[in-house]
């Protein structure tokens, strides 16, 4: 009955190793998706339960890192950032995204098709690192740090112009089943005037027929900061957008989105549509 027994328990534990490996490879999906798109970048690792103390012989034995690599190009009719809009051109956004587990480490830019003359024509350059995870059952939670970059302005390692060129922002994100919070944080080379500016934003995604996404939101800032036309805190944003997703083959992706944004504080209403593809 012994040997009975240890049989079984071998049994499980061998059965459970697949289960575990799959799960690694889908919370490594899921951080490339939502880091791509900049938005909010978070990713599932595993829980520390039952399946993790099962395969404990197996944790303890030397394995191998596996970095992935996701790219993503997006299409803007224009440039709406928290309720600002960042030239009426439309432009290109690119990413490339390496992560490892919770860790992930990456290179946002965005490109206007405008002539330099334009006062519209903003250029950024965003490198981010940060880590995920998973903090319930089904709750994720994130943290990154970057810097916002404009080339037009300065060298990249200038932060002595009062943030025109260069300002460290320290971002997390939570998500806790179809609900999400945002926050931003510049915590270094702000602009004058502003006291170290803090962005929050609420969305709730709601699957539609046909696998459309409708994403409501409402943002704004709590403190002075130059969000707002008077430094002051207000709502910067209310508004949704909804996206569909399409599978052009096994590792390319299309993403089409409409943005639908009022600006309470400015009282303008915004559009903007665009198309990614993620490989």
């Amino acid at each position: 009955m012994k040997n009975l027994k240890y049989i079984l328990i071998l049994t499980i534990i061998l059965g459970l190793q697949p289960i575990i490996a799959q799960q690694a490879e889908d919370e490594t999906a899921e951080v490339l998706e939502t880091v791509s798109s900049n938005q909010k970048t978070t990713q599932e690792v595993q829980d520390e339960n039952i399946v993790a103390d099962a395969s404990e012989q197996e944790e303890e034995e030397p394995k191998k890192s596996k970095w992935n690599v996701a790219y993503d190009l997006t299409l803007n009719s224009r440039f709406i950032w928290r309720g600002l809009v960042l030239g009426d051109h439309p432009n290109a956004q690119a990413s490339v995204t390496f992560s490892n587990g919770g860790f992930f480490v990456g290179v946002w830019s965005s490109y206007p098709f405008a002539i330099a003359s334009d006062a519209p024509n903003y250029k950024e350059i965003i490198p981010y690192i940060g880590y995920g995870g998973k903090v319930g059952e089904k709750s994720n939670l994130a943290v990154m740090v970057l810097p916002h970059y404009d080339p037009n302005v300065g060298g990249f390692f200038d932060f002595d112009n009062d943030g025109a060129t260069n300002r460290l922002e320290l971002r997390a994100i939570y998500n806790i089943g179809k609900l999400d919070f945002f926050a931003g944080w510049d915590f270094y080379n702000s602009f004058p005037g502003s006291d170290a500016p803090l962005y929050l934003e609420v969305g709730y995604s709601i699957e539609m027929p046909n696998k459309i996404t409708v994403r409501p939101f409402i943002s704004g800032s709590p403190n002075d900061n130059y969000y707002t036309t008077d430094e002051k805190a207000n709502v910067t944003q209310i508004g949704w957008y909804t996206s569909k997703s399409y599978s052009i083959s096994k590792e390319v992706g299309l993403t089409l989105k409409a943005d639908m944004v009022y600006n309470p504080d400015r009282e303008e209403f915004n559009a903007a549509f665009n198309a990614t593809i993620k490989l």
